[in-house]
């Protein structure tokens, strides 16, 4: 994903487009084969893409999200053993212009699958993963890597809609829908920083790339007495919400503000230990870490984790 933190800047994590591709790439196998499919069923001629709006008025939930990625993601790119895999209308037409795709992926199991892989991954205690709705926000474009990379002022910080998060590799978006589709409970972001108190309902917190939080979610989330950091670099930096806007807000952390800045937003000691290892992707060696409360991943799993499961197995038993 980025080796230094300050190549975490200058390419602003723009390099998106090149993580997603490879996030693909594993489980469709390579880009010729997707052209392939593509042209064999000539979908630009006869796919539209729908987008759906979700109201302000009430609090989407994980559920509502995936339902939208349903009507987005309209594009069957490739079915394997274990997914299909599902692309927008206008990603079609970029590949086909070779050109990378920008909208994310939508993942579904393959029926035939779906049984065992719930036995294999899912936690017998009461877990609830938590989906990071405003950190895929930052990741827009443009957003707060475009200013990180100098390319934008303070307004790319600034009331940035989260209206329709994105399921990327920078929001955990292949874990988080292989999560849920083997049954997991989930929250969101908004879930989470409008009534903190849900997590006090569950045994387990799991935490995917929530690297945006506000101070309520932060507060609630870091004195869990039993979280699961799946993706490193989660409650790394502080935004607020208005809610009025459907908008989030950079305040401190990743180097911001510049008049004082601060690399992790909440002075929190188990990401600023654990930090390093959101730049290994390819996560070879990896491990559960235990911490204070609960268990730390060395690596950044989005790469490998629809190809290979020992992770998420591995999860089911800490």
């Amino acid at each position: 994903m980025k080796k230094k933190q300050n190549s975490k800047i200058t390419k602003s994590k723009s390099s998106n487009r090149v993580t997603i591709f490879i996030v693909a790439v594993c489980i469709v196998v390579s880009l010729s084969l997707l052209l392939v499919v593509f042209n064999m069923e000539s979908p630009s001629s006869t796919i539209t893409d729908t987008s759906s709006t979700i109201t302000s008025q009430i609090t989407p939930t994980m559920d509502t999200y995936i339902e939208n990625l349903s009507k987005t993601h309209t594009v069957l790119a490739q079915s394997t053993p274990d997914f299909h895999l599902y692309l927008t209308n206008n990603d079609v037409i970029r590949i086909n212009q070779q050109l990378s795709f920008i909208d994310g992926i939508r993942l579904e199991l393959n029926e035939s699958i779906k049984e065992s892989l719930i036995e294999d991954i899912m936690r017998n205690d009461k877990s609830v993963v938590i989906y990071p709705v405003f950190t895929s926000t930052a990741y827009k474009e443009p957003g707060f890597y475009t200013y990180f990379a100098g390319n934008c002022d303070q307004s790319c910080v600034t009331d940035l809609s989260f209206e329709n998060p994105e399921f990327q590799y920078t929001s955990s978006g292949a874990t988080a829908q292989i999560l849920y589709h083997a049954g997991y409970d989930f929250l969101t972001d908004i879930q989470v920083d409008k009534d903190p108190e849900l997590l006090q309902n569950y045994d387990t917190v799991i935490l995917l790339h929530n690297e945006y939080v506000t101070q309520k979610q932060f507060d609630a989330i870091s004195t869990h007495p039993n979280l699961i950091f799946l993706h490193p670099n989660a409650l790394y930096a502080l935004v607020t919400v208005d809610y009025n806007s459907n908008s989030i807000t950079l305040i401190q952390g990743h180097d911001y503000p510049p008049e004082n800045p601060m690399k992790n937003g909440f002075n929190y000691e188990i990401e600023e230990r654990f930090h390093q290892y959101e730049y290994d992707n390819k996560c070879e060696n990896w491990e559960f870490i235990e911490i204070e409360n609960g268990f730390h991943l060395n690596c950044y799993p989005e790469t490998i984790i629809s190809t290979n499961y020992d992770v998420l197995k591995k999860m089911k038993d800490l």
